[in-house]
């Protein structure tokens, strides 16, 4: 596969799963707030602006605030066009690779990414982000689950297949650190209602916890189920897997070993969490744990960018003239001298 069309399948993917991820940690976090007694439209510092500095936006939204004095923080990460990361601008540039390789997803694919960014560009989406936020957040939501069915059922399980996978699944190991690590920003704050079930509604945890660990929420549970379980699907583990096994199947290396640098560290980064991760995060905290495994997931981002994106730039050599050409230029060198 031609790598511009590897990234344009890797990057959609990635969008589409970042917009899910945002509108999963809003529609909660509006809940949660809520329940705290601060309305969802109350987007002060002391309840938004925690999501701000866990999706790593908060410097951009106070430069742009400063223009925009108005700017709430909740319509900054939905539908503000000056944030590259907000719910609409993810779906824009999803659409926008996605129509770089028409050729490679299928009608079903194309049709539903279409629908749903028209209807965000439309005056109807910003009716219902303003009187129903729960409707709006929800409607991405499925959008994103209705894709990957899409994804499954629709197009080749071929090399683009994988490519669609590894961009998902990396963005959502990365998402679901963010979202670990919720709580550890509001740790300062007197709160009188515990965060972890609104953490868990987050990664649609919920059920699986209840019907795995018990009807008590507590702490410890929660951020083993959410980043060591190696069978939930939203898992930090589950997700880092999935990466490691699908850069394995593109490069056709034995599980085990590696061929280049993002196979390296997914598979130093895995090897870290099954057997020192809980060690770790009692040593250096949740907080300054979670940043340590989200450098590593950029550090695989990277890697992979450099290895299956990044084409070498090829040297142009002079064509090699033969011996006689050579000497008789020699010789008329000489002469001139």
């Amino acid at each position: 596969m031609l790598s511009r069309s590897a990234d344009n399948l890797y990057w959609m993917s990635r969008y589409i799963e970042r917009a899910e991820n945002i509108a999963r940690i809003l529609e909660t976090s509006s809940q949660f707030l809520l329940d705290l007694g601060q309305g969802s439209r109350q987007m002060d510092n002391s309840g938004w602006r925690p999501i701000l500095e866990v999706l790593c936006v908060d410097e951009d939204f106070d430069r742009i605030k400063k223009q925009d004095p108005e700017l709430g923080i909740l319509q900054f990460l939905s539908i503000s066009k000056f944030n590259s990361d907000s719910i609409i601008q993810c779906i824009a540039l999803a659409r926008e690779n996605a129509r770089m390789v028409r050729d490679k997803i299928s009608e079903e694919m194309w049709r539903e990414l279409n629908r749903i960014h028209l209807f965000l560009k439309s005056e109807s989406a910003k009716t219902e982000w303003e009187f129903s936020q729960h409707e709006f957040f929800n409607r991405i939501i499925r959008f994103s689950l209705l894709f990957q069915g899409l994804v499954q059922s629709t197009i080749a399980h071929n090399e683009g297949y994988l490519f669609i996978q590894l961009g998902k699944y990396l963005e959502r190991a990365d998402k679901t650190t963010r979202i670990v690590d919720i709580p550890s920003l509001y740790e300062k704050k007197s709160l009188s209602v515990s965060p972890w079930p609104t953490v868990l509604k987050s990664c649609s945890a919920r059920a699986t916890y209840l019907t795995s660990i018990g009807t008590t929420i507590t702490e410890k549970e929660s951020i083993s189920l959410l980043l060591f379980d190696g069978n939930f699907p939203r898992s930090l583990r589950f997700c880092l897997n999935e990466v490691d096994s699908i850069m394995h199947k593109i490069s056709q290396t034995p599980r085990g070993n590696f061929s280049n640098e993002a196979e390296r560290i997914t598979g130093a980064v895995l090897a870290s969490i099954d057997f020192n991760g809980k060690t770790d995060i009692e040593l250096l905290g949740l907080h300054d744990y979670l940043d340590h495994i989200q450098d590593k997931i950029n550090s695989i981002g990277e890697q992979i960018f450099d290895h299956y994106i990044l084409l070498p730039t090829s040297t142009i050599e002079a064509p090699e003239l033969p011996n006689p050409v050579i000497q008789d230029y020699q010789q008329q060198q000489q002469q001139q001298q």
